[in-house]
C-alpha cells in the first residue's frame, strides 16, 4: 500500500513542477503568472480546510479527501483554464498592463466589461499584484535555496561520515574525481 502511495505522490509532484514551467513556456509570462496564482489559491484553501477542521471529525475527514481526490482533475483543468484565458495571442499587442492602461479599453460596452472582462482591471491588479510579489520576493527565494543547498551537503556529508566511520566501514571507499564543474563523490563498495 505505501508502494501505491509514494509511486502516487511521485507523480502528483512530478505533474505539478512540469506543468508550471509548460504555462510559462507555452502560454506566455502571464498565463504562468495566473496558473501559479490559482494554484496558491487552490492549495491556500486546501491548507486552510486542513487546519481549521477538528481532525476527528468524519465530515472533515469527507470533505479533505473529496478536495484531495479533485486535485487530480482541477489542476488539468486549472492549466487548461489558464491557457484558454492568459495565452499569448499573435494578435495581441503588449503586456497585460500595455492592454489595460493604455486607453485602447474604449471598445468596453460598460463598466463592467471594463472591470471584470477579458484584461480588464480585476484581471490587471491579481497577475499584477503576483507579480510584483513574486518579483520582490526574488532574494528571500535565493536565501531559501542557498540554506537547502547547506542542509543538503550536510546531509551528505553526515550519511559518508558513517559510511566511512561506521562498524564496517573497512567495507566502503569514498573515492573523489576531479571533473570540469569540481569533484564527483562515489561511494563504492570493496
Amino acid at each position: 500500500m505505501w508502494f501505491f502511495r509514494v509511486l502516487s505522490s511521485s507523480i502528483f509532484l512530478l505533474t505539478i513542477i512540469l506543468s508550471i514551467p509548460i504555462a510559462f513556456d507555452v502560454g506566455g509570462r502571464d498565463c504562468g503568472l495566473a496558473f501559479s496564482l490559482s494554484l496558491f489559491y487552490f492549495y491556500f484553501f486546501y491548507s486552510t480546510l486542513k487546519l481549521a477542521t477538528p481532525d476527528n471529525s468524519r465530515g472533515r475527514w469527507a470533505l479533505v479527501q473529496l478536495v484531495g481526490l479533485s486535485q487530480w482533475v482541477l489542476l488539468p483543468g486549472l492549466l487548461i483554464w489558464s491557457m484558454n484565458r492568459f495565452a499569448v495571442d499573435a494578435n495581441a499587442s503588449g503586456d497585460w498592463v500595455a492592454r489595460t492602461f493604455d486607453g485602447k479599453r474604449a471598445q468596453d460596452s460598460g463598466l463592467k466589461e471594463w472591470f471584470f472582462g477579458p484584461k480588464g482591471l480585476l484581471e490587471a491588479l491579481t497577475v499584477g499584484t503576483w507579480d510584483k510579489l513574486l518579483r520582490y520576493s526574488t532574494p528571500f527565494f535565493q536565501l531559501a535555496e542557498g540554506f537547502c543547498s547547506l542542509l543538503v551537503i550536510q546531509a551528505a556529508g553526515q550519511i559518508t561520515r558513517f559510511l566511512v566511520n561506521g562498524r564496517r566501514s573497512d567495507t566502503w571507499m569514498v573515492r573523489f574525481f576531479p571533473c570540469r564543474f569540481g569533484f564527483i563523490v562515489i561511494l563504492m563498495s570493496v
